[in-house]
């Protein structure tokens, strides 16, 4: 008798693929929710009465949950069952709208929506680096993270038409049902160590970034770039409502476009990362994000913001993916978490002054919309010329007394970090 060989998979191989899914299901509800959050929100709210300094509240809250992320270490989710109570909490925030739809109470929904975001992605990027094989990380997370964009893509898409069918704030408090139920799948996630992730303080996240001089020239080169974006955002509502009165639908399209792009963009920066590093994906990146601001700032038609949406949306996973990358490049598994946490410190710092900036500017009449973003569009690209001045070869001296890198590894995203 002749023997097949057999295929039957590892006990080892089947839990990665377990954990594979598992990880795919929670994403798809990060990604379904995010996009209603990002995409419609703003303009439900604008439509709702929302006052420019109202959306920079919108634009702000993401940044000020990424401020206080510095305090994950030691409010955060030290396991995977903490971590699915709150993703699912904060999605589950989304339902309010059911009952009260009003522009104050989106603002608060979306505060707690982004603080369960961003407490929770610090434990998840170190829970990657413990569940995946290093040479496998690259591979696997940009499968979740091009699952996580699909969603987001098929939600703007439905999103856009449920609210004008049925409106807005339902529409939104029905991705927040869809969030909770794939946020259960984070508590079956399983990693190879038992060994409970190490406390950390405030003043710990951002010392676990200093130490790494490299990763603090990105740091500010990133708080231009970023900055621009990030100020940007309560005047993309403006241009979708006062300048071309788009409809819900129209503004959907914009962001299943942006969705798109980044689902199709994550391999492809993913590549660029492992080949020639991180720094690349963020100079490449933010140069197409800077073309898109000024996009914005002179569309006289919703053609001109279609395109734009594929460029932003390219630029998305270049930020994500090089963010992440150098990252994990700088930082040893055991400080990673903390140093993650003290990137958001930092950068929703730079984000919270950013959001209301130009927002006073445009309250003021100092700037109207088209010079707004003109002036959004500059910022951004100083960030663009830092990154490419950041020498990622150049001799840096390093803190006394902290570890040595990782080494070279494949990126990773953390799923809550904004990517501006």
């Amino acid at each position: 008798m002749i023997r097949t060989p057999s295929f039957q998979p590892s006990a080892s191989q089947r839990a990665l693929g377990r954990n594979l899914g598992l990880d795919l299901v929670a994403a798809t509800g990060v990604g379904v929710t995010m996009a209603l959050i990002t995409a419609l929100l703003p303009t439900i709210a604008r439509r709702g009465g929302l006052e420019p300094i109202g959306l920079s509240f919108l634009a702000a809250a993401p940044f000020v949950a990424n401020l206080l992320s510095a305090f994950a270490g030691r409010f955060g989710p030290r396991s995977s069952a903490q971590m699915a109570v709150l993703r699912g909490a904060g999605a589950a925030s989304l339902l309010v709208l059911f009952v009260l739809p009003t522009a104050p109470v989106m603002i608060a929904v979306a505060f707690v929506f982004w603080i369960s975001m961003s407490f929770g992605g610090p434990f998840h990027l170190r829970l990657w680096g413990a569940m995946y094989p290093a040479r496998l990380v690259g591979r696997v997370v940009g499968f979740i993270g091009m699952g996580r964009a699909a969603a987001g893509a098929l939600a703007a898409f439905g999103g856009g038409i449920v609210a004008d069918r049925l409106g807005g704030p339902s529409a939104v408090a029905v991705a927040g049902a869809i969030g909770v139920a794939c946020a259960l799948a984070y508590a079956g996630l399983r990693s190879r160590s038992t060994e409970r992730p190490p406390s950390f303080s405030a003043r710990g996240s951002i010392q676990a970034l200093r130490e790494r001089p490299l990763l603090g020239k990105v740091a500010l080169a990133q708080g231009f770039y970023g900055g621009g974006l990030i100020a940007a955002v309560p005047l993309y509502a403006l241009v979708h409502v006062d300048r071309l009165d788009l409809k819900l639908t129209d503004v959907g399209v914009i962001g299943i476009l942006a969705a798109v792009s980044t689902t199709v963009s994550f391999p492809i920066w993913g590549a660029v990362a492992d080949r020639h590093g991180g720094l690349w994906s963020l100079r490449l990146g933010s140069v197409l994000g800077v073309i898109g601001l000024i996009g914005y700032a002179l569309a006289p038609h919703v053609a001109v913001l279609w395109v734009m949406a594929v460029g932003y949306g390219a630029a998305s996973a270049a930020i994500d993916v090089g963010i992440a990358s150098v990252v994990s490049d700088q930082t040893p598994l055991a400080s990673r978490a903390a140093a993650m946490a003290g990137w958001n410190a930092i950068t929703g710092a730079r984000g919270i002054a950013a959001a209301f900036l130009m927002s006073a500017l445009l309250q003021l009449g100092i700037v109207d919309v088209t010079s707004g973003l003109l002036v959004c569009a500059v910022s951004s690209a100083i960030g663009v010329a830092m990154f490419a001045r950041v020498n990622p070869n150049a001799p840096e001296p390093v803190v006394e007394g902290a570890p040595e890198p990782a080494g070279r590894r494949v990126p990773a995203r953390s799923p809550a970090v904004p990517t501006a």
